[in-house]
């Protein structure tokens, strides 16, 4: 086991308007704002609206960015809504049942997030206390959002990009970080959950893990036209960089302004990126099925060190060196409010625990 990363942790308090402007001050120095003029401005303006009908606080906290961090508005505004850049490469998550795990009355759950190494710089823990809704605490690499969050209720939120298609149109939607914000903030079942992520337009095709405190589990694959939802079989359930279906939820009216990207903003991923996904959720399975019926937290780590399919990936010999690689791992039992994260390749960083209160 390598020498401990120290995990940094940031508190951000308030109302909306509040931790915005706590937000854009820690970002004054360090964000720098790509150039998205290529970007349609009726799709930004059509971002923003759909951010402010879901959830309003979203757009009090994205005003509070810009007075913090004295940003240029629109350019801003074209990053936090509508950003499109997405790189899918070897995220692995998955959630077990209650009662296939060792006596516990919760469910046990355990991501790995990958994503350039050179990022880890900016990884560190958020506490959220808001003020009017619910508490929580996430892990990220991204100043906008947690990819990994648990709240005081116990509900967990975790996700995994999907591939999308060259030259698809794009509708305005949410974007995913707003969407885990409300969800974390707002719900306390995966019910609500998942009825959340079925009534909004999304702005990115993703998966969404969703736990509960009271043992429920479930992945929601989300795109720009389509919701669909799949339960645990056999006591877990799998996701990674791949779609695989389910019963659907809600599909995208007709009514949807579509757009043409420009060439420059095409985007679209390489069809080994699903191989790799597959076989990711197929070694999970493996191994999953191996430990029931009694999962431990010990299970879920070696799964989540595995090199075989790889759920671990990078650069292994030398891992500074690695372009792309698991830049975290998680653990979380979301009947204990309790995240644990190692800072870099599970294999060689020890998990620190950390609690929502």
């Amino acid at each position: 086991m390598a020498e401990e990363r120290r995990i940094r942790e940031v508190v951000f308090e308030g109302g909306p308007f509040e931790r915005g402007l706590q937000r854009g001050r820690r970002l004054r120095e360090t964000l720098t704002l790509p150039d998205l003029s290529a970007l349609p401005w009726e799709f930004v303006e059509g971002c923003r609206a759909a951010a402010e009908a879901a959830y309003p606080a979203s757009v009090q906290e994205f005003e509070g960015i810009v007075r913090g961090g004295g940003f240029d508005r629109e350019r801003l505004m074209a990053y936090y809504f509508a950003r499109l850049e997405s790189r899918v490469g070897g995220c692995t998550m998955f959630a077990v049942v209650p009662e296939c795990c060792d006596g516990r009355a919760g469910p046990l759950v355990g991501r790995n997030y990958d994503w350039a190494v050179e990022d880890l710089r900016w990884c560190e823990l958020h506490r959220y206390r808001p003020t009017g809704s619910l508490e929580r605490v996430g892990y990220t690499h991204h100043w906008a959002g947690c990819p990994d969050s648990v709240n005081e209720t116990g509900l967990y939120v975790a996700i995994a990009s999907l591939p999308v298609e060259r030259d698809a149109e794009l509708a305005p939607g949410v974007q995913w970080s707003i969407l885990v914000d409300m969800i974390s903030e707002c719900c306390v079942t995966v019910d609500e959950a998942v009825e959340l992520c079925a009534g909004v337009r999304h702005l990115r095709p993703m998966s969404y893990l969703f736990a509960d405190a009271a043992g429920a589990a479930t992945v929601v694959e989300a795109t720009p036209r389509e919701v669909r939802v799949r339960s645990p079989e056999g006591g877990f359930v799998v996701a990674a960089n791949v779609v695989q279906g389910g019963e659907t939820l809600s599909t995208d009216p007709d009514d949807r302004q579509a757009f043409s990207l420009p060439e420059a903003l095409q985007r679209g991923e390489a069809a080994d990126v699903a191989e790799r996904g597959r076989r990711r959720v197929q070694r999970a399975a493996e191994m999953l099925g191996a430990a029931l019926p009694n999962v431990s937290k010990e299970d879920v780590r070696r799964i989540l060190e595995d090199h075989e399919a790889p759920i671990c990936t990078g650069d292994h010999g030398h891992e500074d060196g690695a372009p792309w690689g698991t830049i975290w791992s998680g653990v979380c039992l979301p009947t204990e409010g309790e995240l644990q994260i190692a800072p870099g390749l599970p294999c060689r960083h020890a998990y620190q625990a950390f609690t929502v209160r």
